[in-house]
């Protein structure tokens, strides 16, 4: 699940970091990875050289699963200045500080971009070409900005909480006053040095102790304001003077999993940050709030605890500490349930009970502080289990389910994705995911161009709902086409809408109405619902210029109702839907100027015209369902304010009972 090279050309490559997928030129179909953008409609995966998964969500999250074996180990997330994600397993940092291992590996970002899914097994050629400080690529103003300047030295010693060496670190000073940076290499005794002009710095520190058989491992964190004078300076980063992270909750057998804690520091020419990804056997600890005029400092600790396997009555709690305006004087926490949301959750198949997984993010709702990590949970579907959250207007939760047929690499290979978010309050209430409801996902498509040569890629959502969640089915295939004026330029055989895209070479100047076409062909074998689909959007476009990208909306209509619970409707009584416009909310805005609705008891043999009430982007119907109907299908139109028409159709949107 690699892609080649886009065409050679840097306008596809532009095309490729919001699409990416399969590339069908002159009718020839080359396959490709996931989608390397978090607004993409597919999950999104790299195996780290460890063999941990890291995987980008619909929703935007970032989950990390540790391979079997590593359920302990603790992860960094340093902040990079061309804002790539990267995340590096505290085991391979010496090695990587050492040369003994290719930090680029760990870039999960551009990893994505060059459409490697296994770092590990990764060209060289695909690698990132930067130069890189430490674990992330370095910025246009790095230490060698000033290596004319009479420099000073600083010295750094590290130590744990009983006063010893750590058994690993990761340490860069950064210029409070601009964007120059480097790493501090420390040894194995805990000592490093950098020699610095004189000015006000910050150093950004981790550095941990590795857990072992009597003992838990130690992970302590933090940013230290030096400034460098006339004279060198002795830093000193001692762990005993680390306030514990930690969390006390109300059900005494609850169990670590894990403990996302990001700290960051922002400036009008800096942003600093950390960020680990505690294991269940490590403690951590964060190192007293610098002062640091001119900074807005922040701080976020997200644990994920459960009850013990097997239990009876499972339970999770996924709970969200935020400091947006500074580092807490003691981040030990405790909660009370009463304190919290309590969410009876179920958890649904959409037609093959088996195995799934879930993430919980909560984001301070007035700064996002991280990067929005999360802990994959085992989850079985069906099953059900009562979810604490961290309940308050300032927290919104995004919570993501998958569920299907996995590769041996964790790719989801058949089955669906279902995200949907919430800002909770105290109290008792209930959660069906998904809930179901089909029609299409959304999509879009890009036009690029470098030196003349125009390419057109699309992202065809073409089975998906909007039922209050994203809901994208995995493993239905099938043919796709761009045609301009009725002319076919690019046709594709047995598609796989979720992990492939489409993406065609234009001839020079080439401009007009286009059409592009998809239906499917082989339906999931895992999902009951959504066994036949078809879309056309009808649009227009032109050349977009030199170096130029442009998105082009595909709209499509989604269908929503709040009788709709895990794929299935009453049978009886009168059904109300709400339809909505959707496209994109990372594009160019459109709205509706046009809609229809039909429905099908026969799956598509017959359609019946629904009356809608439509007011701007949004229409409200209502069906009174025939006696003996087992399956509602679907078949919307509308066209919106820039001109393009788009009809499809979902068979099986949704089952009645």
């Amino acid at each position: 699940m690699r892609r080649p090279d886009f065409i050679g050309t840097a306008a596809a490559s532009a095309a490729a970091a919001v699409l990416a997928g399969s590339v069908f030129t002159g009718g020839t179909a080359v396959h490709a990875e996931p989608p390397a953008s978090a607004g993409d409609p597919a999950a999104t995966a790299v195996i780290l050289p460890t063999g941990d998964r890291v995987t980008v969500l619909p929703n935007g999250t970032t989950a990390i699963d540790p391979a079997a074996g590593r359920e302990d180990a603790a992860f960094l997330t340093p902040p990079s200045p061309s804002g790539d994600l990267v995340v590096v397993p505290t085991d391979r940092v010496a090695a990587i500080q050492a040369g003994d291992e290719d930090p680029r590996r760990y870039n999960v970002s551009e990893l994505l971009r060059a459409g490697e899914t296994d770092a590990a097994a990764a060209r060289e050629s695909e690698l990132d070409e930067r130069e890189y400080a430490g674990l992330v690529p370095a910025s246009a103003a790095t230490a060698a900005a000033a290596a004319d300047a009479e420099t000073r030295r600083l010295d750094l010693t590290l130590l744990n909480r009983h006063g010893k060496a750590p058994d690993g670190s990761w340490v860069l000073w950064a210029d409070q006053d601009s964007e120059a940076f480097d790493f501090i290499p420390v040894d194995e005794y805990g000592h490093g040095a950098a020699d610095l002009p004189p000015g006000d710095y910050v150093v950004v520190s981790g550095f941990w102790s590795d857990p072992t058989d009597t003992a838990r491992g130690q992970h302590v964190f933090g940013m230290t304001a030096v400034t460098i004078g006339e004279e060198p300076v002795s830093l000193v980063l001692d762990g005993a003077a680390a306030a514990p992270v930690a969390v006390a909750v109300e059900q005494e057998d609850a169990q670590l999993l894990t403990g996302a804690i990001s700290i960051d520091a922002r400036s009008e020419d800096n942003y600093l940050g950390y960020g680990t990804f505690a294991g269940p056997r490590i403690d951590a600890y964060l190192l007293p709030e610098p002062d640091l005029p001119g900074f807005e400092l922040g701080f976020l600790y997200q644990p994920v605890l459960a009850s013990p396997a097997g239990a009876d009555d499972p339970y999770a709690y996924h709970l969200a500490f935020h400091d947006p305006a500074g580092f807490p004087a003691d981040p030990a926490y405790a909660v009370d349930d009463d304190d919290l949301a309590e969410v009876e959750t179920e958890y649904r198949h959409l037609g093959t009970p088996g195995a799934g997984q879930t993430c919980d993010y909560g984001d301070y709702t007035g700064r996002q502080i991280g990067m929005g990590f999360c802990l994959l949970v085992d989850t079985a579907v069906p099953s059900e289990r009562t979810v604490y959250y961290t309940a308050g207007p300032e927290i919104h939760w995004d919570s993501s389910l998958q569920a299907g047929e996995l590769d041996a690499e964790g790719f989801l290979l058949d089955g669906f994705v279902n995200a949907q978010e919430a800002v909770f309050a105290p109290g008792e209430t209930e959660r069906v995911m998904p809930r179901g409801g089909l029609s299409a996902a959304v999509s879009y498509a890009v036009r690029a161009d470098e030196d003349g040569g125009q390419v057109l890629g699309a992202a065809l959502g073409l089975v998906g709902g909007g039922n209050d969640e994203v809901l994208i089915l995995v493993g239905a295939k099938g043919n796709a086409t761009l045609s301009r004026d009725g002319e076919t330029i690019a046709a594709a055989e047995g598609m796989d809408f979720y992990w492939e895209n489409l993406l065609a070479a234009l001839p020079a100047g080439d401009a007009g109405r286009y059409t592009i076409t998809a239906e499917t062909t082989a339906p999931s074998t895992v999902n009951r619902f959504g066994t036949s689909a078809t879309a056309a959007w009808t649009f227009d476009s032109a050349p977009v210029a030199a170096g130029g990208v442009e998105e082009i909306p595909l709209p499509v209509v989604q269908l929503a109702s709040d009788d709709i619970e895990g794929g299935y409707a009453p049978r009886r009584g009168c059904q109300e839907l709400t339809l909505t416009l959707a496209a994109n909310e990372d594009g160019p805005v459109v709205h509706a100027v046009d809609m229809t609705f039909e429905v099908s008891y026969d799956d598509g043999a017959t359609w019946t015209s629904v009356d809608l009430d439509r007011d701007g982007d949004t229409a409200a119907a209502a069906l009174v369902h025939p006696r003996g109907a087992r399956w509602v299908s679907v078949r919307m139109t509308a066209v919106d304010d820039r001109g393009t028409e788009v009809e499809h159709t979902a068979i099986r949107a949704y089952g009645l009972r």
